[in-house]
């Protein structure tokens, strides 16, 4: 925290769990108040993940250049460049959170979805902070009716196409 946010990033809250509340794919949540009331979510990327899946793709490419394990046709380097943008991407919650804030433009008014507020007081590179939201997870859409199912299923396919195509911004 103190790297991305400096060493007195403990004004900008009022009160910080410093207990996880959940994991996150690369890091972990905090629950917090900003100092100026808002309640909200930290995420804190781990330490070194970033070097790490850099490396990680390194061993794999050279692990596969040098068995049998390709199929025929499969052009390794142009995977692993892929999955190395795509894991580059997955580290930087700047651009995680401008494309928070742009999905949260497109829904704006929506009375069905919405997108937490992104902090950026409180955002670095490593250190995602968003409005604090309740909700439902995904894995409890067996007990809503179909209409509701169907509704959540075509929002997130709306969203994804939109976002996607370039309509987000």
């Amino acid at each position: 925290m103190s790297e991305e946010l400096g060493p007195e990033w403990q004004s900008l809250f009022s009160s910080f769990d410093r207990t996880p509340i959940a994991s996150a794919s690369i890091g972990q949540v905090h629950r917090a108040t900003l100092n100026t009331g808002e309640t909200v979510a930290v995420k804190i990327q781990f330490p070194g993940i970033k070097e790490s899946i850099s490396s990680d793709l390194g061993n794999l490419s050279i692990l596969l250049r040098s068995s049998a394990l390709l199929p025929p046709g499969l052009y390794l380097q142009n995977t692993i460049a892929v999955m190395s943008r795509e894991l580059e991407d997955e580290c930087d919650y700047i651009r995680e959170g401008e494309s928070g804030s742009r999905f949260g433009e497109m829904l704006k008014g929506d009375d069905f979805f919405v997108v937490p507020r992104v902090f950026e007081q409180a955002t670095r590179g490593r250190v995602l902070t968003s409005e604090w939201m309740g909700g439902k997870p995904l894995s409890r859409m067996q007990g809503m009716s179909q209409a509701t199912r169907d509704k959540v299923c075509n929002g997130f396919t709306w969203g994804y196409e939109a976002f996607h195509k370039g309509s987000a911004g």
